[in-house]
């Protein structure tokens, strides 16, 4: 891995330095202004993973990935960068991981899950000693992997079994890490991804993309019961393809919220949907459409100071070619906005495996989102919109020595 820019890494540094940490920091017009801060590219012919983004409750923001190498230069990492800007990463393994997974506990300790090449689920606490996750196994050509950590501070996860529909746990608390069988979704032939988040019992709710066996593709829910055993699915949604899944809870309220794309050969349109329980059925809401680019991969979190949901996602073009990573999200007045965040990134990579973006929210002082992603350049960056960053017109006062406050978004 390279290091990043030295003039990049100044210019964030005094960004922050100069334009401080107000928490009343809202954007002026409703659009943000991203800085992003490469990581590191990765080498020879080598190609990155999706990445996991995490913040620990101080603001320091982390993210586990992995490269691949072909046998060679095959590593399991996790990076985070400091006060000043700056990406240091901790080569976790040398061996070959599929997908990896980033949560932090309520005492900052850093918990990293990954499939590795053996078809084993690997596991790190507050790096210590690499610990096999016992009876697991993992579909490790299609790896599908989630991990949180519920109010507690218990860690909790989910991963597709090798057999078609089968779901594992992941349960861990200081170091120690168990798992067992959740099921098996009936109907599917293939999981392909699926996201987890815990609600305000602790309890595990799930969003699973899977192939079905009447064809097409599916959103599917599951949901872990109070007293154990398997957890009940439902499909909420089917379509020609499904591209993108994603599952965040509300911090004001607790309550679940879902993100997901579909595509339709018929109408040969492209959907990205978001959906929240009422207590009775979903309420959704077709946030973009189009029969001019493809939705796809997608990430679902809510700003922590205002409750509001945002959704990572890419889009890819055709005429002309693109492939953009977006931002989309709600606003005070509950109207969906979107972003361009950037214009050059690597959708698949060249093992033509999808990668997706990892969106999260700084929960320290002021909220603010940053996403994980890799660029065309094979670069993981993460972008940043961070509070008291100036619109474009105004950016040049800044350079002249103005120093003025820009609020962003609500």
């Amino acid at each position: 891995m390279s290091d990043q820019s030295p003039l990049r890494t100044v210019f964030m540094a005094a960004t922050f330095i100069l334009m401080g940490h107000d928490p009343a920091s809202l954007a002026i017009d409703g659009t943000p202004t991203w800085l992003q801060s490469p990581v590191g590219t990765a080498s020879g012919n080598a190609t990155i993973s999706s990445p996991s983004l995490a913040f620990d409750h101080h603001g320091t923001p982390a993210v586990s990935w992995s490269q691949f190498a072909g046998s060679q230069g095959d590593s399991v990492n996790r990076s985070e960068r400091s006060a000043l800007g700056l990406w240091a990463t901790n080569p976790i393994s040398s061996g070959v991981a599929r997908q990896t997974a980033l949560s932090f506990d309520r005492a900052e300790r850093p918990t990293m899950v990954w499939i590795d090449g053996a078809a084993t689920v690997k596991a790190q606490f507050d790096d210590g000693t690499l610990q096999t996750i016992p009876s697991s196994n993992p579909n490790v050509m299609n790896p599908a992997l989630s991990i949180t950590h519920d109010l507690a501070g218990n860690l909790r996860g989910v991963f597709a079994g090798a057999s078609p529909g089968d779901l594992f746990s992941i349960d861990g608390s200081g170091g120690t890490f168990s798992s067992a069988s959740i099921g098996s979704i009936p109907g599917v032939t293939a999981v392909s991804d699926l996201r987890l988040t815990t609600d305000d019992r602790g309890l595990g709710n799930l969003i699973v993309r899977a192939d079905l066996s009447a064809g097409g593709q599916g959103v599917i829910l599951a949901s872990e019961p109070s007293f154990g055993g398997n957890w009940p699915s439902a499909v909420l949604a089917t379509a020609d393809a499904v591209n993108g899944i994603g599952i965040a809870t509300d911090p004001t309220d607790g309550g679940i919220a879902l993100t997901y794309t579909t595509f339709n050969n018929t109408n040969n349109t492209s959907k990205l949907l978001f959906a929240r329980f009422n207590g009775a059925s979903f309420d959704t809401t077709v946030v973009l459409s189009s029969t001019s680019a493809v939705f796809r991969d997608v990430s679902l979190a809510f700003d922590l100071s205002d409750g509001l949901p945002a959704i990572a996602f890419e889009q890819e073009t055709f005429a002309p070619a693109a492939e953009e990573l977006m931002f989309a999200f709600q606003n005070a007045a509950l109207t969906w906005q979107t972003s361009l965040v950037d214009d050059t990134i690597s959708i698949s990579n060249s093992q033509n495996t999808l990668r997706g973006p990892s969106l999260a929210f700084d929960d320290f002082s002021t909220s603010f989102p940053a996403i994980a992603y890799v660029d065309a350049g094979e670069t993981l960056t993460v972008a940043f919109d961070p509070p008291g960053v100036p619109e474009p017109g105004t950016f040049c006062l800044l350079t002249c020595g103005f120093f003025l406050m820009a609020r962003r978004r609500r």
